[in-house]
């Protein structure tokens, strides 16, 4: 199998796996998402961008960000859909302003788009009314689940990229874990405040 092929098999599963988690989302989803809903999402989703890029400390290999801050707010306001548009959107722009458009691009789709569905499904199956316990337990789970799409994602761009290397991939997989976990449970103390201040003024606005 030449590099070429394996690239293009990465892709497609990629692709497919997104495309997979909209058709499967947006149909089910019974919240409308009314033109001030709308609005606010590319709100979060523009401040997530603005986040990664300026709210992001980069390191070899691990980033320590509080760029997950509006897709959780997101997820909390407005289920898997919201979340999942943020996570998407925010990522692809994030990755076009950072690298451009690359082979691998749609890879690094992938970890925050399932954060915003993880999020967001939970949230909605809760009826958006979480203990702090909940809350914490969510949000830490989710970021555990991210830290190991990163780190597939890692492999998958290293290798197709040809600058692997063992130590780069997985030498700091525990200090993503542990800055994942104390990130996680930061924002589950910043969130809830954040989500009260916007339901307010969007109940606000609709007067």
């Amino acid at each position: 199998m030449t590099q070429e092929t394996m690239t293009l098999g990465y892709i497609s599963i990629a692709v497919s796996a997104l495309a997979l988690l909209l058709m499967v989302v947006i149909p089910a989803s019974k919240e409308r998402l009314t033109v001030r809903k709308l609005v606010m999402i590319a709100m979060l989703t523009a401040v997530y961008v603005v986040l990664c890029l300026v709210g992001t400390i980069r390191l070899w290999w691990m980033n320590i960000s509080v760029a997950s801050l509006p897709l959780i707010i997101s997820a909390m306001l407005f289920g898997p859909l919201g979340g999942l548009l943020v996570g998407l959107l925010g990522s692809f722009l994030e990755q076009l302003l950072t690298y451009g458009l690359m082979a691998t691009t749609v890879l690094w789709l992938v970890p925050n788009t399932v954060r915003g569905l993880l999020l967001g499904l939970y949230m909605k199956k809760k009826g958006y009314h979480l203990s702090r316990v909940q809350l914490v337990g969510a949000i830490t789970a989710a970021a555990l689940v991210v830290t190991a799409l990163n780190t597939v994602v890692m492999y998958l761009d290293s290798v197709i990229q040809g600058y692997y290397s063992y130590a780069y991939v997985f030498g700091g997989l525990t200090l993503r874990v542990i800055s994942g976990i104390a990130t996680a449970v930061i924002m589950s103390f910043v969130a809830p405040p954040v989500v009260k201040l916007l339901e307010r003024t969007m109940a606000q606005v609709k007067k």
